[in-house]
């Protein structure tokens, strides 16, 4: 169904719905929810007064446990996820019975954290475990075959199924919670973490809603297809949310992922002309920075960041890539690090690190980086491409090999995992298995201009001369076929050896 149909026709009733959920999410300390939907409303016209959707009305449980909500949420606010918890036990309305659960969550998270930063390094998986879930599973089960858990409370019940890696239940029960409480975008993201592939995803019973359709946005970014992700994008858009920060962002990212730096740039920098004190994002931002080697830009984003926050992961990431650029791999590293210890499950600092570690020749910490990367997000598709390229350093190229093809799998149109593949296919003799993928490579727009030359190298050594011939041909028009310009002597000299080799190889021609 179009974004921009009958989903969409009412958008003061969007609005209502999402102050709505908004409030309730509030009341349960699910503060990114609360974000996200703040967000997406303030996007949308405002309503009058007498509109406004009333706050929830209280239940008989409600007010009986309203004295020890009240504290409770308190001492939640403040991080004091026991002590809340235990001025809970025994409540009986919803609101309070899933704040006592989700605050005993919590509590095992921050004390898994906590151990994880004390022994930050080269952890084995699973080393450190949140103790209180199994527990919460038992309870929470309880609830769920009693019928007794509402839409959040089935919420928490999938995040304990998903830690614990009951991958199937947790589904089923996301499921479950979207179609009782559609409104909850964490719900959503949490599904988002689990769906692996657009085949998985087309057998999901998913509510016919308004959100769905930022939901299919999301997971088609996250699944790289990035195509039509910006098509949901631009209808949402066209359906009243032009004004939304979260999709300007979220189209800037889907940029970045297919590597259209230019424009992922662009749309960056007028998100921050309407956002200046925006964080979220802004690692991805120095990402593209440190790519086009823009050392003022970057340096220039990192001391705003340090204005604004210094102690966020994304302001530590963006410091660590200033110091990369610079060439200052310690210093980067340490930054990242950093960044680790505010958030032990940050994705891009465990990546980014194991980049630096490469620089600095470290292949046994860069491993246990990129593994650590591919634990908290197995669809990274960037730790599995660095844990190939570690295992090419120590030239183990079996190993290479799987690494590579599970970060193909991921990117299957990115040409330098192609081209990292028909390498790793070369050095195990298997020529036309490289000559495929070099190929392919070219086929999909060959970011490093390398594979017809790598494969017209391969032809050489099957003896295919005039296919030899017509790969290095076709390199140079191509790279002519981009604008005169001027070339240093390196290239002159690569062209005239091809043109040499043209000649040995096919007279003819």
């Amino acid at each position: 169904m179009a974004a921009s149909g009958s989903l969409f026709s009412d958008l003061r009733d969007i609005k209502k719905q999402l102050l709505s959920v908004s409030w309730l999410c509030r009341e349960r300390g699910l503060m990114h929810s609360v974000k996200w939907a703040s967000e997406l409303a303030f996007s949308l016209e405002s309503i009058p007064i007498n509109e406004l959707p009333p706050t929830p009305e209280l239940t008989e449980e409600d007010v009986q446990d309203l004295d020890a909500y009240t504290l409770a949420k308190s001492y939640f606010d403040l991080k004091e996820y026991d002590r809340a918890a235990y001025f809970l036990r025994g409540c009986k309305s919803q609101k309070a019975y899933f704040l006592y659960m989700y605050s005993r969550y919590l509590s095992g998270e921050k004390k898994k954290d906590d151990e994880t930063v004390d022994s930050l390094g080269p952890l084995e998986k699973g080393q450190v475990k949140n103790e209180a879930l199994r527990e919460l599973r038992v309870e929470l089960s309880k609830k769920h075959k009693a019928r007794e858990l509402d839409g959040f409370g089935l919420y928490l019940y999938g995040v304990v199924l998903r830690k614990l890696d009951l991958v199937k239940e947790a589904v089923d029960v996301f499921v479950e919670s979207t179609h009782i409480l559609p409104l909850h975008w964490g719900t959503w993201l949490e599904l988002c973490n689990l769906i692996t592939d657009k085949e998985m995803l087309k057998f999901l019973s998913l509510p016919e809603s308004w959100i769905k359709e930022f939901f299919l946005a999301h997971i088609y970014t996250e699944l790289q297809l990035i195509e039509e992700a910006l098509q949901k994008y631009q209808s949402l858009i066209d359906a009243g949310f032009s004004k939304s920060t979260y999709i300007i962002s979220q189209i800037a990212v889907a940029y970045h992922n297919i590597r259209d730096i230019d424009k992922a740039l662009s749309i960056f920098n007028e998100l921050r002309k309407q956002d200046p004190y925006r964080i979220e994002n802004m690692d991805t931002f120095s990402n593209l920075l440190y790519v086009r080697g823009l050392k003022p830009e970057l340096s220039f984003l990192a001391h705003n960041l340090c204005d604004i926050d210094k102690y966020r992961v994304e302001t530590c990431c963006v410091i660590g890539n200033y110091y990369s650029l610079r060439s200052q791999h310690e210093k980067a590293a340490l930054y990242f690090q950093r960044a680790l210890k505010l958030n032990p499950r940050y994705l891009g600092a465990w990546t980014l690190m194991g980049h630096e570690y490469m620089e600095m020749k470290n292949t046994s910490a860069a491993i246990q980086a990129y593994r650590h990367a591919i634990e908290v997000n197995k669809r990274d598709y960037r730790a599995w491409y660095g844990l190939g390229q570690t295992y090419e350093i120590l030239k183990m190229p079996f190993y290479c090999l799987y690494y590579y093809r599970r970060a193909h799998q991921l990117r299957p149109n990115d040409s330098r995992m192609l081209v990292a593949l028909g390498e790793c296919y070369e050095k195990l003799s298997q020529l036309v298995e490289a000559t495929k993928c070099y190929w392919r490579a070219y086929a999909v727009g060959d970011v490093e201009k390398m594979a017809l030359v790598k494969l017209a190298k391969l032809h050489e050594q099957l003896n295919e001369s005039e296919q030899a011939a017509q790969c290095y041909i076709k390199y140079i028009q191509d790279i002519y076929s981009c604008g005169v310009r001027n070339l240093s002597n390196q290239e002159v000299k690569l062209h005239v050896w091809l043109l040499s080799v043209i000649i040995s190889l096919c007279p003819a021609l």
